[in-house]
């Protein structure tokens, strides 16, 4: 994804509401952390082999986006994803030398594909399912309405900003398996350390981490200890930004 971080003391108090009960089971009070806001660099790719319909869609779309990657083939939209990341797609299923599904299956895990639109002239059930299966976001139907598709591109944008913020988010407040490990492996942290550095980049309190531990204060500040040796960080927010750096 591509970000540009504000330098705003904004929280991103919706998220924490709307996201954090689904992920920790219940509402984290993270009101202490200056999560800052940030400003998302939207970018879109429209894979359309007709120059006619890709101008069009263009032109519609232009004041959503930052930058518009215009493609006409499979071979040049996969070209266009290696070389860059987008946060939503807009697919024509029928292409010169394939389908719009094969720029889905680009994408091992559907978490990590970006936002996609996609768009057929034939009213196929089958495609439809195949589509959603693939964990395309939304299916619309030739010819396609101007007034239909911005509202469908202005969704997909809010659902694209939501899982950016959610990544970055989620950055800085969770361990990953990936992040997990290397701490696990190259620094010796302990599964112990683990568990206390798991609540701490959550609810940042010793007093709240030894509660919900069910330890002493003075055992949480013994574990922070050894981990902050272990990672060679000096206190909570650099401790913060190293796990945000495992996590990328």
């Amino acid at each position: 994804m591509i970000f540009s971080k504000h330098t705003s003391k904004q929280l991103f108090d919706l998220w924490f509401y709307s996201e954090g009960k689904r992920l920790f089971g219940h509402v984290p009070k993270w009101h202490m952390y200056k999560v800052f806001a940030m400003n998302i660099i939207m970018k879109l790719m429209i894979l359309e082999d007709e120059p006619l319909l890709l101008e069009k869609y263009t032109q519609y779309l232009q004041h959503l986006f930052t930058d518009i990657r215009a493609c006409t083939t499979v071979l040049q939209a996969k070209e266009a994803l290696a070389q860059e990341a987008f946060h939503v797609l807009l697919i024509d299923y029928n292409l010169p030398d394939g389908n719009g599904l094969d720029i889905i299956q680009v994408f091992d895990d559907p978490n990590d594909a970006p936002v996609s639109v996609m768009i057929t002239a034939y009213s196929k059930e089958k495609v439809a399912i195949q589509s959603l299966n693939l964990g395309v976001f939304k299916y619309l139907e030739k010819p396609v309405d101007k007034n239909d598709l911005i509202e469908v591109i202005e969704v997909s944008v809010r659902e694209a900003k939501r899982r950016a913020e959610l990544e970055e988010i989620s950055h800085q407040f969770l361990i990953s398996e990936k992040a997990k490990k290397t701490l696990m492996e190259s620094h010796f942290i302990t599964p112990r350390e683990i568990e206390v550095l798991k609540n701490i980049l959550i609810h940042g309190k010793n007093n709240k981490v030894a509660l919900i531990l069910e330890i002493s204060q003075g055992t949480v500040k013994n574990h922070l200890s050894n981990i902050f040796q272990k990672l060679h960080v000096a206190n909570k927010d650099e401790l913060k930004s190293f796990i945000t750096k495992c996590n990328s």
